[in-house]
């Protein structure tokens, strides 16, 4: 006779809650586009519409906030890869040479406004209008 075996379903092996995102973000060497597709405290799963990067290991930032991720690939599917974080580093500070790239890339994202630049702004200065009709609340008076 032969015996039925219920199996399980299968449990996520992960120490640390998987949180789902569409973040972007970019491997060095190269300034390859990525979405990070979801993260944990300890790795990421990162989603490539164009080649995927050849090394082991490289540099994942996001983009957003300017985070270098050290990464090491644990494993591969399709358009697909997913990653163990190593060290993070913030590149709105000094960095090793090694992120000398991709610092370089994060701070050219978009043009930096300095003080002069924005009080010479007309569009930042210019007083809001107010509608036709419209008139300002009327203050309470003071008691006697």
């Amino acid at each position: 006779m032969r015996s039925s075996v219920a199996f399980a379903p299968s449990r996520d092996r992960r120490t640390a809650e998987r949180i789902p995102t569409s973040l972007r973000g970019k491997v060095f060497p190269g300034g390859v586009d990525c979405v990070i597709a979801d993260f944990t405290k300890h790795g990421a799963r990162l989603r490539f519409d164009g080649p995927l990067p050849a090394a082991n290991r490289f540099v994942m930032v996001v983009w957003s906030s300017g985070v270098a991720f050290d990464v090491e690939m644990r494993w591969r599917q399709a358009a697909e890869i997913g990653v163990r974080f190593i060290s993070s580093r913030d590149l709105r500070r000094p960095a090793p040479d090694y992120l000398a790239e991709a610092q370089a890339a994060w701070r050219k994202r978009r043009p930096r406004l300095r003080r002069k630049a924005l009080v010479a702004n007309a569009a930042i200065l210019r007083p809001r209008r107010r509608s036709r009709g419209m008139t300002p609340p009327a203050l309470p008076s003071a008691p006697d």
